[in-house]
């Protein structure tokens, strides 16, 4: 005879249930917190700060359409992806072995990428699917170039330069006018083209590369990297070795004249980035790091925490800017590579209204400029002296009375605050 089931308590196994998924929920929720808070606190750090490729291979090109959607290339037809600003960062199949050098995208979607052997990778849908594209040569190919979905340059060994008006569909070699190797390219738009290389060699072109002709840069370095703001701002890096340092070349009338700007750099310079007519970014050998806020009148060395080759970089403005390197590094900023000003303490810790108080901490600048110094809501108008690592200034007459946040806040952005109790 068949027994009746056994009844069980399901309103408790309910409850059990219930609270299993509660607890894993909490977990989740704290582990997204605290991830949440690392990020938020290494971004807050200002400066470069150091990104997880999950790769070893070298990365040897990086390019970022906006301030989220990036790619990086390397060693062993190494390419990834991230479309969150390189909080994450995913491997993408190339579909090649090869080195792959440099790397171009015009939108979200539509890239390029080139390398050993002549390869020639394209996508249309950010990165999902590489496909190999015929380039027609077999030579290294070092840096590619795109204005548009369907324009766009790849340049490299013994002055190859190929040039493909279709997507690359189509590429056809394009007469340099030099058989030097050339390291990279810039377009400013359809038509205005620059391709630089060894023994400074610089060659241009005004009509998408129908002709190019020579440059005169009157140096003799090894160049690495171009870059161009518009149609008559641009840099050019590399290295000297006669000289023994990194070398900066820079015009503002498209090439016509190239001068020599005081890197402060004795290391070989890799790639340039810029951002617009004044903002421009060097790296290079030994984690070096340079910036320009004034069209290279003045360079300013970065402390990017690593001693690796740093050999890509770019920005998608004048303060969200990559850096990729040796053993898979990816460096990133938001600050355009500027710490943020940081206090450190405060003497006294309280005083009265109209009172002298030390601020000492990093990252202040050599002069105020258009920095200011907060008590609470109240903004400090006497000033007594200012430097990067200390400022001197008074309680303002209209402080709230109490325990009040100190804050610095310069063109960078603002510093962590410290508590400071303004008396009666």
């Amino acid at each position: 005879m068949l027994q009746p089931a056994t009844r069980t308590d399901a309103p408790a196994v309910r409850r059990h249930a219930c609270r299993a998924l509660a607890l894993v929920l909490l977990l989740l929720a704290l582990a997204v917190t605290l991830l949440a808070g690392a990020a938020m606190s290494a971004a807050g750090s200002g400066g470069w700060q150091k990104q997880t490729s999950g790769v070893t291979a070298g990365l040897l090109g990086v390019t970022f359409v906006d301030a989220t959607h990036g790619w990086a290339v390397g060693e062993s037809g190494t390419i990834l992806a991230t479309t969150d600003g390189g909080a994450t960062w995913g491997a993408q199949t190339s579909g090649s072995s090869s080195y792959v050098k440099g790397v171009a995208f015009v939108d979200a979607l539509h890239g390029w990428a080139v390398g050993y052997h002549g390869v020639v990778l394209a996508t249309a849908d950010g990165g999902a699917i590489w496909n190999a594209q015929t380039s027609g040569v077999t030579t290294y190919l070092r840096a590619v170039a795109f204005v548009d979905a369907t324009h766009g340059w790849a340049v490299g060994q013994n002055g190859v330069v190929l040039a493909t008006t279709d997507g690359g569909s189509t590429w056809n070699p394009q007469v340099s006018g030099t058989d030097a190797w050339l390291n990279g390219v810039a377009f400013s738009d359809a038509t205005h083209g620059w391709a630089v290389g060894v023994d400074g060699t610089i060659v241009a072109t005004t009509n998408g590369g129908a002709t190019w002709g020579v440059q005169t840069s009157t140096s003799t370095a090894y160049l690495n990297g171009v870059a161009f703001g518009d149609a008559a701002h641009g840099w050019a890096v590399g290295w000297d070795e006669i000289a023994g340092g990194g070398t900066v070349l820079a015009t503002t009338n498209g090439g016509v004249t190239w001068t020599e700007q005081h890197s402060g750099s004795a290391t070989a310079l890799l790639a340039v980035a810029c951002s617009d007519a004044s903002h421009a970014w060097v790296v290079g050998q030994k984690g070096t790091a340079i910036v320009t806020k004034d069209g290279g009148a003045t360079w300013r060395g970065q402390t990017t925490g690593t001693t690796g080759g740093l050999y890509g970089v770019a920005f998608s403005g004048a303060t969200h800017g990559w850096a990729v390197g040796d053993s898979g590094t990816i460096l990133a900023t938001t600050t355009g590579g500027f710490p943020l000003p940081s206090i450190a303490k405060l003497k006294p810790t309280s005083a009265k209204r109209g009172a002298l108080v030390t601020i000492s901490g990093t990252a202040f600048g050599a002069k105020r400029g258009a920095a200011v110094v907060r008590f609470g809501a109240k903004k400090c108008t006497k000033y007594v002296s200012w430097s990067d690592t200390r400022v001197k200034c008074r309680v303002p007459s209209k402080a709230k009375l109490g325990v009040v946040k100190v804050t610095v806040t310069t063109t960078v952005g603002k510093s962590t605050s410290k508590s400071f109790r303004v008396k009666r």
